[in-house]
């Protein structure tokens, strides 16, 4: 059944994975089956991975959104948001070989329009948007 996930299923699957391990507390495979019953989706190992590789970056991926979030600090993102941004910047510096940067700004915003309030694709373009601008990464 994984087999047949697209790629954009297995993002959003590890948004979620990120979201739920987020607001809980709870480790990333323990939440893995919560996602599963709840949202009635597959998870993968695919997914459960590459959650746990973006968890280990949030520092990282904290002080670049800081960094261009000209209008709001870290702090005051909502955690869909910042959930959101964190996964795009992990495609964009760490997944280039799978998505363009521009296509990783797109799911973004498919993403927020999904799971965010309707103001919000324009922050998060605009976030992700300066970024790839900034580092170079905008081209393609």
């Amino acid at each position: 059944m994984s087999e047949n996930l697209t790629r954009r299923e297995i993002r959003e699957g590890v948004f979620l994975l990120l979201f739920q391990s987020d607001l809980s507390g709870i480790e990333i495979e323990e939440t893995a089956g919560a996602c599963e019953e709840a949202y009635e989706m597959t998870v993968t190992p695919e997914m459960i991975s590459t959650a746990k590789a973006v968890a280990e970056k949030y520092e990282e991926l904290d002080a670049i959104i800081g960094q261009y979030s000209v209008k709001r600090a870290v702090s005051r993102i909502s955690e869909v948001n910042k959930t959101i941004l964190r996964l795009a910047l992990f495609e964009i510096n760490y997944r280039s070989d799978r998505i363009p940067p521009k296509g990783a700004v797109n799911e973004a915003i498919e993403l927020s329009k999904k799971y965010a309030e309707k103001q919000d694709s324009s922050f998060i373009n605009g976030v992700l948007g300066n970024y790839i601008k900034a580092v170079g990464k905008d081209a393609g």
